[in-house]
């Protein structure tokens, strides 16, 4: 027998406090190193919580925010609220806020760490600077008129405004220079964003260059370490192809027996929507004698997309020799012949069609080849020289599938691809992936019989062995990830490969939430699922400052939490609750009652901002989740009181009105500080004919006008919308009246944020560019943009009356 005489680890790590490797701090980042003769235990489940941590730098508190254990490198980084600058004295202290549980800090063996008392932390300066991504997905890259730049970088880079080009050139294959208009840093991301004079086309060749500028600022990091120049960088352009204008054109038709296929010649491919009946096509001819006439009924027309063409197949087989003609009239209801990108072919009258039909008739029937099964899907497949006859069939037509596991198994649908040579049948339940089948078949009376274009039937099959390509299912549960809370709504978010199952999910009375708060308890009145997400709607909101966990007690029963296969989510016990929950909105200041005998005011005159809306739209004003009423943009400042900030009520088809908010000088939704910009007018303004046939504004145009501190700079502005309008960006026509394009998407430096259930617009414009609507740097802006929605598979649509007018 062996003995174990190894001494078991039974000592808890211990902090180093002094050396080169004491408690560092760098920017919002300070890490902790311990001794010890195992690992650091990594599970996340385990780790200290932000609030065990207490960290005092020049004397005052600086929350952690997150903690990162790195289990091998036995460290413990924790993420501060604010950076640590050089020289400042920070100091550090540890308590075990849950001391009974299995988290804190600890060792592999669970050797935990006592608590120890506010520890000096050594603050060293940042000296590395930040370093330009030249490989894989960011290095620098253009789409349009946006060059982004990546840098590598241990903290942020530091996002003070730079002026002019910042030092950047770019050059293009096509001309010699084109000119950086801004640039705008992203700190956290640390991306540097280049506006270009000009859109860069899909082909273009573009190379960088940056040069430290000698006055202004330039790129470096947030402790002023300046990045290198370089020059002649490769750029990977992602410009898209420009869109196609150019319809469909017609190119040849031939026929063969009851198949008639049309050619087109197109740039791109066919739009592959499916026809409906017989699509606006007509078939008609001569018999042999060619005068006797004959209408050719067309049964079905299916487009293939990249081959180009559309077959038609005939109620009727042209024989040969008969002459044959095809004509197509735009169908007034359900698709046409069109490209993918909505350009519709011509009509054709009487256009003449090859006759390919071959003077031996077939009488070859078709020939069964194989059999196979996914799911609820069994595809037979045919040997035919020609194509099988495509009509549609009923009830089983002749069709039996048995299953060696079991009773025999019912087919409730039969769909036949006449060009494949294949028959489709819709079994009455799914398949599992061990089951073997067989297909049998006895020809039907009638027209369900499976034959060929010209009348030849299948023979009969008996007990044909069916191949099984059903998958095998998926079996493992979903993994729960983060989870949160704001205000009432606290979401727990999963990790699967599926779905969960929004019919099946678990009642209220399986979930417990506790808070550090004992005054006002907390239930659970509801649960729903959307995704991978389950929303719990609380009885009452939550603190900003409360602490919470939150257990699931999985019920007995089908109604629990799952994915789309059924496997169902494990319980879990006292799960931390992230909480992002905002502070308590500053009050506004409440409307003073009305004096009766005073003179009443001009309601137009009320409005003490100048920003051309009045005091009393503006007090009504609906901001994102949690901001007070007159709040639009939740910066906890009365709108009314705001000369950037305006806000009213827009009307709406079939609603009282809708709230909409503009904000100018817009990082995030909140006006800049310091900000000189102001609003003078905001309106809703119908919107004008002429705008894209599949452009939908349910509330017409967003007029607005707003003066700038500095002539011909660009100005950005956040709009915010209900979602509920529907609406998929700002789309604004520029002062040319061709081109309608979405200010908010990255192509033109904006894009679309959810703000606590609101919907937020970002976008700039630039005095004077081609979307200020006068067309003058003259330090002022005017535009009459719609928040709206446009079907994002539509590429291009000009407006009704523009020439070579698109929307991008």
């Amino acid at each position: 027998m062996t003995t174990d005489t190894t001494t078991p680890d039974t000592t808890a790590p211990q902090l180093i406090t002094t050396g080169a490797t004491r408690p560092t701090a760098s920017g919002n980042q300070l890490v902790l190193r311990f001794s010890d003769a195992s690992n650091l235990h990594a599970d996340p489940a385990r780790k200290p919580a932000p609030g065990d941590f207490a960290v005092r730098v020049a004397g005052a508190a600086n929350a952690v925010t997150a903690v990162a254990v790195d289990g091998a490198a036995k460290t413990i980084t924790l993420t501060l609220t604010t950076a640590v600058t050089v020289g400042q004295t920070a100091t550090v202290a540890y308590t075990d806020g849950t001391p009974s549980d299995t988290s804190g800090i600890q060792d592999a063996i669970g050797n935990r760490l006592p608590d120890f008392a506010a520890t000096e932390v050594n603050t060293t300066p940042d000296t590395t600077p930040p370093v330009l991504i030249t490989v894989d997905a960011q290095a620098p890259k253009v789409n349009g008129n946006q060059l982004v730049l990546t840098y590598t970088e241990a903290n942020t880079l530091d996002a003070a405004a730079l002026t002019g080009n910042a030092g950047f050139t770019v050059s293009s294959t096509a001309d010699k220079a084109i000119t950086v208009s801004s640039a705008v840093v992203n700190g956290v991301d640390k991306t540097v964003t280049l506006t270009l004079s000009r859109a860069v086309t899909h082909r273009e060749t573009v190379k960088l260059s940056y040069t430290k500028p000698t006055t202004g600022q330039g790129v470096q990091d947030a402790s002023g370490n300046p990045a290198a120049d370089f020059s002649s960088q490769a750029v990977t352009n992602n410009t898209p192809l420009p869109a196609d204008t150019t319809p469909p054109v017609f190119s040849s038709a031939a026929v063969n027996g009851n198949q008639l296929v049309l050619t087109y010649t197109e740039a791109s491919s066919l739009d592959a929507a499916a026809l409906t009946g017989n699509a606006g096509f007509a078939v008609s001819g001569h018999g042999t004698d060619g005068t006797t006439p004959i209408a050719y009924g067309v049964f079905s027309a299916v487009v293939n997309a990249t081959a180009k063409t559309v077959t038609l197949t005939l109620k009727a087989p042209v024989l040969h020799g008969q002459r044959v003609t095809v004509s197509y009239t735009k169908p007034t209801t359900g698709p046409g012949v069109q490209d993918t990108t909505g350009n519709e072919a011509a009509n054709l009258i009487d256009q003449a069609v090859a006759n390919n039909t071959s003077a031996e008739a077939d009488t070859t029937p078709p020939v069964f080849r194989s059999a196979t099964v996914n799911g609820n899907q069994l595809v037979l497949t045919y040997t035919e020289a020609n194509n099988l006859e495509g009509a549609a069939r009923t009830g089983s037509a002749g069709f039996a599938v048995n299953s060696a596991e079991g009773a025999a198994i019912p087919v409730t649908g039969i769909v036949v691809n006449a060009t494949a040579n294949t028959v489709t049948l819709t079994l009455g339940r799914a398949v599992t992936h061990t089951e073997r089948l067989t297909v049998s078949y006895t020809k039907p009376g009638g027209n369900d019989v499976v034959q060929d274009a010209t009348g030849n039937d299948a023979a009969n099959l008996s007990n044909e062995a069916v191949s099984n390509d059903t998958p095998i299912p998926e079996t493992v549960p979903p993994e729960l990830g983060d989870v949160t809370v704001n205000g009432d709504q606290l979401e727990l978010i999963y990790a699967d490969e599926n779905k969960l199952d929004a019919h099946h999910t678990a009642p209220a009375s399986a979930f417990a939430l506790s808070s550090s708060s004992d005054d006002v308890a907390i239930r659970v009145r509801s649960v729903a699922v959307t995704g991978k997400t389950v929303t719990l709607t609380l009885s009452r909101a939550v603190a900003s400052d409360e602490v919470l966990t939150l257990s699931y007690t999985k019920p007995a029963g089908d109604n629990v939490i799952q994915d789309a296969a059924s496997n169902d989510a494990p319980s879990f016990g006292k799960q931390d609750v992230e909480n992002l929950t905002p502070e308590p909105t500053p009050a506004l200041a409440p409307t003073p009652k009305p004096d009766p005998s005073a003179a009443k005011p001009n309601p137009v005159a009320l409005n003490a901002d100048s920003d051309g809306v009045s005091d009393t739209q503006e007090r009504q004003a609906i901001g994102p989740r949690g901001s007070a009423r007159g709040d639009g943009n939740d910066d906890g400042i009365a709108d009314s009181a705001q000369a950037a900030v305006a806000s009213f009520s827009a009307k709406i088809s079939g609603s009282p009105g809708t709230s909409v908010t503009l904000v100018a000088d817009s990082q995030g939704g909140k006006v800049t500080s310091g900000s000189h910009a102001r609003i003078t007018s905001l309106e809703q303004k119908t919107a004008p004919a002429e705008t894209p046939q599949a452009l939908e504004t349910p509330i017409a145009l967003t007029s607005f006008q707003a003066t700038l501190e500095t002539t011909g700079s660009s100005e950005t502005f956040s709009l915010y919308v209900d979602p509920k309008i529907g609406a998929n960006g700002y789309w604004l026509q520029d002062h040319g009246g061709t081109t309608w394009v979405n200010l908010a998407s990255s192509p033109y430096g904006g894009k679309m944020v959810n703000e606590g259930g609101r919907l937020r617009l970002d976008f700039s414009i630039t005095d004077g560019g081609p979307f200020d609507a006068d067309g003058e740097a003259n330090g002022s802006i005017t535009a009459s943009g719609a928040a709206a929605q446009m079907p994002l598979s539509i590429v291009g649509q000009a407006p009704n009356g523009a020439q070579d007018g698109f929307w991008f």
